[in-house]
């Protein structure tokens, strides 16, 4: 342990140094270097807004962190849907980071607005909310996806009264496995049906939810944050803020070439979607009813209408998605309309994806070249209320309750619960052959890393979302 703790206190000492001795909470903290870094952050990029919350005694509690260009983007062309989530940090400061991200019109991952802070509670939500709310203003059928964390709905139903709050798939699976216990795919009996029942189908059920939460089903994106952010996390707070700031400003370059080079009037992953739902209707009929109307019946005989005047259809996915549907698309079809186009929301055109990123995420300058603002305010460092004794664990994130942790696979034996140098079978075990192991995977994914994936929802433990949380939907 001697020497893992020696290697341990190496490691800071040696991460300070790098980082200019940046790091609310540390022993070598500067205020007058933080506050000048998020005075030249808010300098160099328009619009940004920063705000340190300190006690009563002048010590550090939060910060909150959010690009002028991010809020822009969310406000004039993203969905109106926000995904939090928090994540712990791992260095000195044993402290939280909160997390607020949205989708753009290809369905990739932007941060909007975060916040660093001493711990996740109902009184840092409402904080990090009450900021986000004075950056955002009143978004229109604002959605908030998170997990069932009462500060988190305590927050949201107090600073985004009119906004709607549904809750992760993934977490409420989690909650179902730790209660009822834990499979690969989930029987509802009556006892599951009854606590479901008693969550409130609107937060779950994306039929009944009230508000749209456009394909989201999960805090899968804000997870995906959280584990790409594994080892920033263990910086001093400065180093991560400035983190994010560099990893936002290579994400807009990147996606931004990217959009300027399409040629469809709608994003990749809209088509990709209208491709699914057209090879879906193929064999379904149209009954005309007017100008306007359509009736629609399925191969299963399952009849809908479609209204274009108020450009809705009785399966609903029209409205949920903002997307046509394949009933929509089998009416324009059989009325040699062949784009859909413009019955699709203003979200998912390439155009609007040019738009998202049109506008750069600046770099700092050398500090010896920054500004210094002339009132400084006062902030002492944090008192280390949180200590790690041993060891650092190396995780990326926190299980939820419920999840199973990864198995262990020997692949000398093929048994599960000790690896190849521990095996007591050498030699007389079959091997595993070369066949894939069978582990569990995390939140993260590899397309997630580089910010320009899109939800997937196939890493967990097999189980039917869409049937689901559609329970009532044709």
């Amino acid at each position: 342990m001697g020497m893992w703790m020696g290697m341990w206190m190496g490691m800071g000492i040696g991460m300070r140094i790098l980082g200019w001795g940046w790091g609310l909470g540390s022993p070598v903290f500067s205020a007058p270097v933080a506050i000048s870094n998020l005075h030249n952050l808010v300098k160099h990029n328009p619009g940004t807004v920063t705000q340190i919350r300190t006690d009563d005694d002048d010590r550090f509690e939060s910060v909150y962190i959010a690009l002028g260009c991010s809020v822009q983007a969310f406000i004039k062309y993203c969905r109106p849907t926000l995904i939090i989530d928090g994540g712990h940090l791992k260095g000195e400061f044993k402290g939280t980071m909160l997390l607020a991200v949205t989708m753009d019109g290809q369905n990739q991952i932007m941060l909007v607005a975060y916040v660093i802070c001493k711990s996740e509670c109902t009184e840092t939500w409402s904080w990090f909310l009450r900021k986000l709310r004075e950056c955002i203003g009143n978004v229109e059928d604002l959605t908030f996806i998170s997990d069932r964390a009462p500060s988190i709905a305590t927050s949201i139903a107090n600073i985004f009264p009119h906004a709607h709050h549904g809750i992760c798939g993934i977490h409420l699976y989690f909650n179902i496995s730790a209660k009822f216990g834990s499979s690969d795919t989930i029987h509802v009996n009556d006892r599951v049906w009854e606590y479901l029942q008693n969550i409130n189908p609107e937060r779950w059920v994306r039929a009944h939810f009230p508000g749209n939460r456009y394909f989201l089903m999960t805090s899968n994106s804000a997870n995906s944050i959280n584990s790409m952010s594994r080892f920033a996390r263990k910086m001093p707070i400065l180093m991560l803020i400035e983190y994010f700031r560099a990893t936002m400003q290579q994400w807009s370059f990147q996606k931004r070439n990217v959009a300027a080079e399409e040629k469809t009037t709608l994003t990749p992953w809209a088509e990709t979607i209208i491709e699914a739902n057209k090879n879906a209707c193929n064999n379904w009929m149209v009954y005309p009813i007017s100008n306007s109307r359509f009736e629609v019946k399925s191969s299963t005989h399952k009849s809908v209408i479609v209204d274009f005047q108020q450009r809705t259809c009785t399966c609903r996915r029209w409205q949920i998605d903002g997307l046509p549907c394949g009933h929509v698309i089998k009416v324009l079809t059989m009325n040699r309309y062949e784009d859909c186009s413009e019955f699709a929301l203003k979200a998912y055109f390439t155009e609007t994806l040019r738009k998202t990123y049109e506008e750069s995420v600046n770099p700092l300058l050398s500090p010896s070249e920054w500004e210094i603002p002339d009132d400084l305010m006062i902030v002492k460092p944090s008192i280390m209320e949180r200590h790690q004794s041993g060891r650092p664990r190396n995780t990326g994130r926190i299980p939820s309750q419920g999840e199973r942790p990864i198995r262990q696979e020997c692949s000398t034996c093929g048994h599960f619960g000790h690896m190849r140098n521990d095996c007591t079978g050498r030699g007389s075990g079959s091997g595993s052959g070369g066949r894939k192991k069978s582990t569990q995977k995390g939140i993260m994914t590899d397309e997630f890393a580089s910010g320009s994936g899109s939800q997937n929802e196939s890493v967990y433990p097999t189980f039917d979302f869409n049937n689901t949380f559609d329970l009532n939907c044709p």
